[in-house]
């Protein structure tokens, strides 16, 4: 029987610590069940099987093609190294019917997991991911079988080719005009494609961490924190680089650094590209955007003003996902560099925000920093933050942090609007807002929010934050 005690379903898939909690015979389990409660509803079809570069991962990843050879699976093809938007693609393009990458994705080195992809390029739906889990808890192990399918590396290069040159296939030829940009693939897998797509798009690509790294090279593969930026800023700085990008370990998640070396947020990264959508009059220009509940202010306000409608789901990309799937949704973000648009696929894609950036910038003639300081006097400047806190609670107990916190902020003026979409949300006047949510995957509570930017904003955000840690753990 595999140890379940310690293994967390996550907001896209399942992980834990290698050789632990995640071992292959926990990949061989959830194979097994994934590909049993797909087939309740679907022939098994050809399943991809893709790995990264963390420790362990060839082990896990041959556990997984013996479990979908042995649950029914007409083929299994094993492809080490994709980025999970070339595996999107490669299923939206019929390559396979089902995938299952050993990853964890933006999670420490000291992790692995495993997710599961289905046609068209989606995470799995809501009613098999459930019966899943619960078969996982009925079965709790199964034989880890040997792989009979030999790695098909050719296979990874041909696809990765193949998305790059659909996407550039969609813009004007060169956009990039000889300039520098520094791409940090941070010991992950997309490194070496991002870099070789912003070639193609004319740019010079400075690569850092391009080769598939058990340690990550001492970073935590997560663009969203300040640490595992701070390379890209600086080589930004030194190179006089037009921008930086930043990936995390699968690659489906992106931070853009602009040529001063400051952080856009993805938030502010997808207003600028859906400005720029209406301007080229590309797609439906009517069309709805779709957003998580911790999803910045900018994007909200240049949608509205452009007369479409914004949706606001549970944070996790498999909530936005269906809704760029059925049309309810033209372009889709999240607050953790997971951007998508209708037009290119249903998944989140790095590449091609990164092709619809370059084109902006090749459009305007503007470097990035003019363009976000636009932005910000366009639709007023915020400083968004999100932090974790001890403690635990219901709505109740999060309502009542939340409304102490930002009276001690000096917020609590007007009474706020409540939503609770996911966790315990606070809408303020001018932008503002403040969120409660459990955790899904670590203890304690994720605090997020954005306050306009000023003098006292980083000490509001401090007197949140400690007011908040105050009523849930006095």
């Amino acid at each position: 029987m595999v140890d379940l005690t310690s293994v967390a379903s996550s907001a896209d898939g399942w992980r834990g610590v290698i050789d632990e909690s995640f071992t292959p015979s926990y990949a061989a389990l959830v194979t097994h069940c994934v590909m049993r409660a797909l087939a309740a509803d679907r022939a098994p079809g050809t399943v991809l099987v893709t790995h990264d570069g963390r420790r362990g991962g060839e082990r896990c990843a041959a556990a997984a093609v013996a479990a979908a050879a042995d649950a029914g699976a007409d083929r299994v093809r094993l492809v080490p190294h994709l980025p999970t938007p070339v595996v999107s693609a490669a299923l939206r393009r019929g390559r396979a019917d089902v995938a299952f990458l050993v990853t964890a994705s933006h999670n420490p080195g000291s992790h692995n997991g495993l997710k599961v992809k289905v046609a068209p390029g989606r995470s799995l739906p809501a009613a098999v991911e459930r019966r899943a889990e619960q078969l996982i808890g009925e079965v709790g192990g199964v034989p880890v079988g040997t792989a009979a399918e030999q790695p098909d590396r050719d296979a990874g290069t041909r696809w990765t080719d193949e998305h790059l040159a659909d996407i550039l296939d969609r813009l004007p030829a060169a956009v990039g005009s000889g300039a520098t940009v520094v791409v940090d693939g941070v010991g992950g897998v997309a490194g070496g494609p991002m870099a070789r797509l912003c070639e193609r798009l004319g740019w010079r690509a400075r690569l850092l961490g391009g080769t598939p790294d058990p340690g990550f090279g001492g970073l935590v593969p997560d663009p969203t924190l300040a640490a595992t930026r701070r390379r890209a800023e600086r080589a930004v700085r030194e190179e006089s680089a037009r921008l930086g990008i930043v990936l995390d370990g699968d690659g489906d998640r992106v931070f853009v650094i602009d040529e001063r070396g400051r952080t856009v947020q993805p938030h502010e990264l997808l207003a600028l590209l859906l400005q720029a959508r209406w301007s080229l009059r590309r797609g439906d220009r009517d069309g709805d955007i779709a957003v998580t509940v911790a999803t910045g202010t900018a994007v909200r306000t240049v949608a509205r003003r452009q007369g479409r409608g914004v949706r606001e789901t549970r944070i996790g990309f498999k909530h936005l996902s269906p809704l760029l799937a059925d049309g309810r949704a033209d372009l889709a973000g999240g607050s953790v560099g997971d951007l998508a648009f209708a037009d290119h696929g249903i998944d989140r894609d790095p590449f091609t925000a990164v092709a619809l950036l370059a084109e902006l910038l090749h459009t305007t003639g503007r470097p990035l920093g003019d363009l976000l300081d636009a932005l910000g006097d366009e639709v007023g400047r915020h400083r968004w933050f999100e932090s974790r806190v001890p403690g635990t609670g219901g709505a109740d107990l999060l309502r009542t942090a939340g409304s102490a916190a930002l009276a001690r902020a000096g917020l609590a003026g007007a009474d706020p609007t409540i939503t609770e979409t996911d966790g315990v949300k606070f809408w303020l006047d001018d932008g503002q807002w403040l969120l409660l949510r459990r955790s899904t995957t670590e203890a304690g509570v994720r605090v997020y929010g954005e306050l306009r930017s000023g003098p006292d904003s980083a000490r509001r955000v401090d007197e949140l934050l400690r007011s908040v840690r105050g009523v849930l753990t006095p």
